[in-house]
């Protein structure tokens, strides 16, 4: 932990003075998901319906030259990573501000001399405070390559693969810029891995360079170990937080499915896995975001119900974890929910059915976790994917009359 911290101040060294730079340069579909289902389980929950306090909402819309564009992060200072189409319908990612004299404009973050033909672009995307992006970028033989983008160069820096994998995909990144975490994949199977920097200094300058290295599947990508007759040949890790701690999962072909979250161990040199629990109800879990606390969000769901998720530690040591089923807005546990972001101050958001089957970015909250209410987006479908520790929540809407759109509100 102290060699994280440190290497963090080294870093912010490198990254503050141009974290701002965003402002001034000119422009040179989502994670993987279950089947939708339906209900015919009971879950004991108290919806509530919209927020009742009126909220201020930021549109970004989508690129100039593009029809539409989806979030993958926010940070605490608005800047908000997404991936959307430009002109020739060409997929990449990019950045835009909610604040400042650039606010809303888009900035194409470009590919590696070709286009996406595997989907794996869809997936990555995160932002430091410092104004560090990380995602993927297509390369000329279809496949997506890892990136670090950071606003002092205004470029990208090819982050790479494992030995013999096709690609690889920068999913998030921690706040403080230390460690990135992903997906390495071939045709066959896909790794979770991590970046770790490293500082060295050439001309009287640091320079930093990215070192890849494979999280562990602690035996349960075997054959049979987790699920009868299934292997889980997908490991991906979705969130990590300032401590090194990562919160994912590994899945089958056919989408069975289990949460993992990822410590790292007292020498410094590697992580632990440890499955989290599910419920008799749920035997698939998806962990898709971690906090500082720990406190991890995302999906259980059965071929009756997928349901949204808190799982939260049940001792000191985060040993064990406490599972609960986060309410829908309907009070069924019918359709496709599920919890996407957490902040430090435990607002979580998402998206849930309503009675009525429509599909709309939710709330809940870690304190209170038997309440959700829609989070006020507009548009008659809509989702939330992050919220940051100022409570502004991004998240996409659509209607009849446009594609998706991207959209933040600011929590009361």
């Amino acid at each position: 932990m102290k060699r994280i911290r440190i290497l963090a101040l080294i870093l912010c060294a490198c990254f503050v003075s141009g974290a701002w730079a965003q402002q001034r340069v000119t422009r040179p579909m989502g994670r993987h998901v279950p089947p939708v289902v339906s209900a015919t389980t009971n879950v004991s929950v108290t919806p509530r319906t919209a927020q009742s306090d009126a909220v201020k909402l930021y549109y970004l819309g989508h690129d100039k030259d593009g029809t539409w564009a989806e979030p993958r992060d926010i940070n605490d200072f608005g800047v908000v990573v997404a991936v959307g189409d430009i002109a020739g319908g060409y997929t990449h990612q990019m950045w835009a501000s909610l604040f400042g004299r650039q606010a809303g404009q888009w900035f194409d973050l470009g590919s590696f001399g070709g286009e996406d033909t595997t989907g794996w672009l869809f997936e990555g995307g995160g932002i430091t405070d410092t104004g560090m992006i990380v995602g993927s970028g297509g390369t000329a033989d279809g496949h997506t390559h890892a990136f670090v983008w950071t606003p002092w160069l205004g470029s990208k820096v090819d982050l790479g693969t494992l030995a013999g994998d096709n690609g690889s995909v920068a999913i998030a990144v921690n706040k403080l810029g230390t460690l990135i975490t992903g997906v390495s994949y071939n045709d066959l199977k896909a790794a979770g891995v991590v970046w770790k920097p490293t500082v060295v200094w050439k001309d009287g300058r640091p320079r930093i360079t990215w070192k890849i290295q494979k999280l562990p599947t602690g035996g349960l990508d075997q054959p049979g170990k987790v699920f009868e007759g299934v292997t889980l040949n997908w490991w991906g890790g979705w969130s990590v937080n300032d401590f090194g701690q990562i919160a994912g999962d590994g899945w089958s072909d056919n989408y069975e499915e289990i949460a993992v979250m990822w410590t790292p161990v007292p020498d410094g040199k590697g992580w632990k896995i440890a499955r989290l629990p599910a419920q008799s109800d749920y035997k698939y879990t998806q962990a898709l975001a971690i906090n500082e606390s720990g406190e991890i969000v995302g999906q259980v769901w059965q071929d009756s119900a997928a349901i949204s998720a808190l799982w939260k530690k049940g001792s000191s040591k985060g040993n064990t974890w406490n599972l609960t089923v986060l309410p829908t807005l309907s009070g069924l546990p019918q359709g496709w929910n599920f919890a996407f972001g957490i902040n430090d101050v435990g607002d979580i958001v998402g998206a849930s059915n309503d009675a009525d089957w429509n599909w709309l970015g939710t709330l809940w909250n870690t304190k209170d976790p038997n309440f959700a209410q829609e989070l006020g987006f507009p548009g008659n479908w809509s989702e939330a994917f992050k919220v940051n520790n100022s409570r502004i929540a991004v998240g996409v809407y659509l209607n009849d009359a446009r594609q998706e759109d991207v959209v933040a509100v600011q929590l009361p």
